[in-house]
């Protein structure tokens, strides 16, 4: 039984630590189970390791601890018979250690991601918010720090088109232009969650413009300017109750024909370009 917990144990912490770990989780999703079995297997392994290497440093200072779990394990159970015998408290206190490990290490090393990622002025600036008690969040800000590192590296491995676009709509503020199969074009920001490791359906974002295409050339015209209603949220009283978070859209990526960053002067240059003779 205790080879079977030797050879469970750490798989399992390894698949713990893998789906945790910002810098794998999202790589996983998109491999086939045998590929996550290997990679699971392949840091628990690492983790069994280091657990063992750990406590036999400092199995001298353990050992009343060992002597307690001695006393109530039935160890007639999990020994098994052989010529030298097997301390199996020992082996007990360093399978459980590792499943600790797998538990903790991911979030570990996220942390250290996100304080190695944060800028100091970013960092103070939260931390007055926190004071000031603005600011409840505090540790929740600072440890997505490391989701968005780690995000954009599992973009550029996967190879994520959309997400890709996505991520730059998020990071520079500019908003998205979708065209849809009908010809329906929305123009807006990205609000929906960036994961390139789900099996995503449907893309969310917050309006701001909104028209079609029409003719051969599929010129764009523009219909409806959300942006202009939501200014008047705080201004009108018949429109108070009301925030643009009631007016996000979301419809199904199969639906979508094209999209790409959008900016508006880029649009007007780009316009004017067009319209100026040859």
């Amino acid at each position: 039984m205790l080879k079977a917990a030797l050879a469970f144990f750490p798989l399992i912490a390894g698949y713990l630590f893998v789906s945790t770990w910002h810098q794998t989780r999202y790589l996983i999703k998109r491999e086939d189970s045998q590929k996550v079995y290997i990679r699971a297997a392949f840091w628990g392994i690492w983790l069994f390791l280091l657990a063992f290497a750990f406590l036999t440093s400092v199995k001298q200072k353990i050992e009343p601890y060992l002597a307690f779990v001695r006393e109530w394990a039935d160890l007639a159970i999990l020994q098994e018979p052989s010529d030298r015998p097997t301390d199996t408290a020992f082996w007990l206190l360093v399978l459980f250690s590792t499943l600790f490990l797998g538990m903790i290490g991911g979030y570990f090393l996220n942390w250290l991601l996100a304080l190695k990622t944060i800028s100091g002025q970013e960092f103070f600036r939260l931390l007055v918010r926190r004071i000031k008690n603005r600011d409840h969040q505090f540790f929740g800000l600072i440890y997505a720090y490391s989701n968005r590192t780690a995000l954009k590296t599992a973009v550029r491995v996967l190879n994520a088109d959309l997400e890709i676009i996505l991520m730059r709509s998020l990071e520079l503020t500019i908003p998205v232009s979708v065209t849809l199969g009908n010809g329906k074009v929305y123009i807006g920001y990205v609000t929906g969650a960036i994961d390139p490791g789900d099996k995503r359906d449907m893309l969310r974002i917050l309006p701001v413009v909104s028209g079609y295409r029409a003719g051969e050339e599929m010129k764009l015209c523009f219909t409806t300017w959300y942006i202009n209603v939501y200014q008047r949220f705080k201004k009108d009283e018949s429109l108070n109750h009301l925030n643009p978070e009631l007016f996000e859209v979301a419809f199904p990526l199969s639906e979508i024909k094209t999209i790409n960053l959008f900016d508006i002067k880029a649009y007007q240059a780009f316009q004017q370009e067009n319209d100026s003779p040859a």
